[in-house]
């Protein structure tokens, strides 16, 4: 009797944990070459840094709901998550690139002993927050994607971007060039690439139901 209700729990737990489990997925990573690479270069684990390849941001253009929603699911206790920030210190923005999913409100801050101020006549996002005194504070909605260029009207040698992605599945590169996206379903998905002097590149990918994708990008 004892062996019979501990193979059925033992079935039931067995149940419980392929229900619970996450359905097959992949995650695309790789590295982004913002100019090609010499021969032999994309096997060298080796490689050196990539100067302003950090800049760029790897995102995917359209992702199934689920997705979306467990990336932004917060668990049972829920906190308003902290703003994304950026600074105007040493009178520069800080950071110079910042990438934030669409509805996400971006924090200014004035660091600096000047006077700043922040606007953008970009197409995505037009705003000006006026001049405003050091320690000053203010926040901008970002509801539509695109690239938003970020000016200072008292210091015309400070720029900056704010670049707006459709969802949450995006990433940045790290000095080498290397990035990974947030884990996908199985599906065809087209990723995309901003980089503030090197424009926009795109390829298309198809996530198998098991295993990554390795995925080069060139521009």
């Amino acid at each position: 009797m004892e062996d019979s209700l501990r193979r059925s729990w033992c079935l039931a737990l067995a149940v419980s944990a392929a229900l619970a489990a996450p359905s097959s997925a992949g995650t695309v990573r790789g590295v982004l070459w913002l100019a090609p690479p010499e021969p032999g270069a994309a096997e060298n684990a080796a490689r050196h840094a990539q100067p302003g390849v950090a800049d760029a941001v790897v995102y995917v253009d359209r992702v199934p709901d689920k997705v979306e929603k467990k990336l932004t699911h917060h668990g049972w206790f829920w906190h308003a998550p902290r703003l994304p920030r950026i600074v105007q210190q040493d009178r520069r923005f800080d950071p110079r690139v910042l990438a934030v999913a669409r509805g996400t409100s971006v924090e200014f801050q004035n660091l600096d002993s000047v006077y700043h101020n922040a606007f953008s006549v970009s197409v995505a996002k037009p705003f000006d927050l006026g001049k405003y005194p050091p320690g000053t504070r203010d926040t901008v909605l970002f509801d539509r994607a695109g690239a938003i260029n970020l000016h200072c009207d008292i210091h015309p040698d400070m720029v900056g971007f704010v670049v707006v992605v459709p969802n949450h599945v995006f990433c940045r590169p790290d000095s080498m060039g290397a990035y990974k996206l947030p884990r996908l379903p199985q599906g065809r998905y087209s990723v995309r690439v901003w980089h503030p002097h090197r424009g926009e590149i795109r390829r298309d990918v198809v996530v198998p139901h098991h295993g990554d994708v390795d995925l080069t990008l060139v521009y």
